[in-house]
């Protein structure tokens, strides 16, 4: 059986979603990188938030690939629904998502 979601319904189901499993995170802020708030979860880092320019770099194996996988988002929808999660839960302006697969395996003890 086939179901039609309105677009708006499945941001509210996937940010529901994000709350769930990367409600929690940390924010953690280094001297080295001092225009960045790293959000993290068991120590490895899961989002970078660059507030100069308002863009959020995010982990392509975690959060972006459990969007793609779970809701079968397009690039762009990815971007919009992790921009409305990030205002929603950290109050943070994003003018641009971008993934990265830097972050795999990308630990806070790393940075410091």
């Amino acid at each position: 059986m086939k179901y039609i979601i309105t677009e708006s319904k499945l941001e509210q189901i996937a940010i529901k979603y994000l709350n769930k499993i990367y409600g929690d995170l940390e924010e953690y802020k280094t001297e080295e990188y001092p225009h960045c708030i790293f959000f993290t979860k068991n120590k490895k880092v899961l989002m970078q938030y660059e507030y100069k320019g308002f863009y959020l770099t995010v982990d392509k194996t975690s959060i972006w690939n459990d969007l793609e996988n779970t809701f079968s988002l397009q690039h762009r929808q990815i971007q919009n629904v992790i921009k409305l999660w990030v205002k929603q839960t950290y109050g943070f302006d994003i003018n641009n998502v971008l993934y990265s697969h830097n972050y795999n395996g990308f630990k806070i003890k790393e940075i410091n």
